[in-house]
């Protein structure tokens, strides 16, 4: 089985966001929040992580896509929104004060994990990767705060 088609399979098969709020996550490289109320009354500055397509990339320079990989973003794309849809996770999960987080969070992994098909495609490195693992673990990594992952 292909890169590609290992992530369309363990996409398919992942309940995101489900464990946000949910214990924590051991690492001294991650931030860990409850939930998104605690993260936005606490008094970090947290460089969030992108949620926009038209946003760049905070650790590679954006170039050119070949046509496969283009069209290898968009299908992940697409495979993320249907399992987000095939898992719903309930708005209060995203909700601070009168704010709704969620289509924030669905734009995010997104984003996330088409940056993740680029960065192996050209292998870059690993930085999308650990977010992605963050993810697979039902959890919601929103950005950075002084190099360290802020998730919730």
């Amino acid at each position: 089985m292909s890169f590609f088609n290992e992530i369309q399979q363990k996409v398919s098969i992942t309940p995101f966001f489900s464990n946000m709020g949910k214990g924590s996550i051991d690492d001294k490289k991650i931030i860990y929040f409850q939930s998104i109320q605690a993260c936005f009354e606490s008094s970090l500055n947290v460089e969030w992580l992108p949620t926009s397509p038209t946003q760049d990339d905070p650790f590679y320079i954006k170039q050119e896509y070949p046509k496969d990989l283009a069209e290898m973003r968009l299908v992940v794309s697409k495979a993320v929104i249907e399992s987000l849809k095939a898992f719903s996770i309930p708005d209060s999960q995203f909700q601070y004060d009168v704010h709704n987080f969620k289509i924030a969070a669905r734009n995010a992994i997104c984003y996330a994990f088409r940056q993740y098909l680029t960065e192996k495609y050209f292998n870059y490195g690993d930085n999308w990767e650990r977010i992605i693992q963050i993810y697979y673990q039902g959890h919601f990594p929103i950005g950075f705060y002084k190099k360290k992952l802020v998730v919730i």
